[in-house]
């Protein structure tokens, strides 16, 4: 089978290769996946500038989601041969999306929505899946509340503010650049600044007339999620999606007893059965629906997998997405 790595950091054109590679094997809990799209993004950048947080191993594997169908089940995995499942691939030990085959575990599987096609699903579950456990498993987020999307641009971030409106909430969005800005406006976003040219106290004062946010989704983490939780009210929720910045937020114990919130994580892998189908359930609905959407997607075929990691450079919105060989 064929997959592409990168056996040293550098830029894509330069590093990333298409190699052949025996099939892999499924273990426990986890399956062999035929590949049909996966999700180029910027864990995938930042691992080829070798400063992503979470792995640092070599040789580098790409696609931490896919779409795909299960070749072959492991035992105790949730679903069966021939069915259609979005999943994580494990691009931790160098079996990513970003090939013919990859394996994905069971935690974090769920069935392919119909209504979507393969480029539209293979980001579904870490963008709108990663929302609804934030804001509605995590946050518990209220018709009437106001949102504060930390990087509103990025894919987990659009889609939070899609979910965060669907849910009744005023969104407030934060993005650098003027493009950045228009595409929070087209997911729906109430209000978006810039926080390198306008002050989070300044901006967030001025559009909740002083009453501050109740939910701050931080996709970014760093400087910014110093700054944002300043502005949150009494009860308020602070949830850690992401680290775009480059570090996380760095929740201070003194600042959370004196005002009040709480702070929490949410992963996708990370909640109960009983909430990923209701997840499933309610987000399903909402498609069917039309009051979330897909996001706007860049879709390359697989021999041009490069081309699709030099392009995260310079994307600045939506989807990344390599189709399947």
């Amino acid at each position: 089978m064929l997959r592409w790595i990168a056996q040293d950091l550098g830029n894509a054109e330069d590093v990333v290769k298409k190699i052949e590679v025996p099939l892999p094997e499924p273990q426990e809990n986890e399956a062999r996946i035929k590949v049909l799209a996966t999700v180029i993004g910027l864990p995938d950048k930042m691992m080829l500038d070798g400063n992503y947080l979470a792995f640092n191993i070599k040789p580098i594997s790409f696609g931490q989601e896919m779409v795909g169908i299960v070749d072959k089940a492991g035992p105790g995995f949730p679903f069966s041969e021939g069915d259609r499942i979005i999943g994580g691939a494990r691009f931790d030990i160098g079996l990513g999306g970003l090939a013919e085959y990859c394996i994905s575990p069971g935690e974090g599987a769920i069935l392919a929505p119909d209504s979507l096609a393969d480029e539209e699903a293979a980001g579904f579950l870490g963008s709108f899946h990663v929302a609804y456990t934030g804001l509605v498993n995590r946050a518990k987020l209220q018709s009437g509340e106001v949102l504060l999307v930390l990087g509103g641009a990025g894919r987990t971030g659009a889609s939070a503010i899609q979910l965060g409106k669907a849910l009744g909430a005023t969104v407030i969005a934060t993005a650098r650049k003027q493009k950045q800005e228009e595409f929070c406006y087209s997911q729906g976003a109430d209000f978006v600044f810039n926080p390198e040219k306008v002050s989070f106290e300044d901006a967030i004062a001025d559009f909740t007339q002083g009453r501050g946010v109740n939910v701050i989704y931080d996709t970014v983490g760093g400087n910014v999620y110093k700054e944002a939780v300043q502005n949150i009210t009494y009860g308020g929720r602070v949830v850690l999606i992401g680290f775009a910045s480059g570090s996380w937020g760095e929740p201070d114990p003194m600042h959370i007893s004196w005002k009040g919130y709480s702070v929490m994580g949410a992963l996708h892998t990370v909640r109960t059965d009983e909430e990923r189908k209701r997840s499933v359930d309610q987000l399903n609905a909402m498609l069917e629906k039309k009051v979330i959407h897909p996001l706007p997607t860049l879709v390359y075929d697989f021999d041009y997998a490069v081309d699709a990691l030099a392009s995260l450079k310079y994307r600045q919105s939506g989807l990344v997405i390599v189709r399947g060989y």
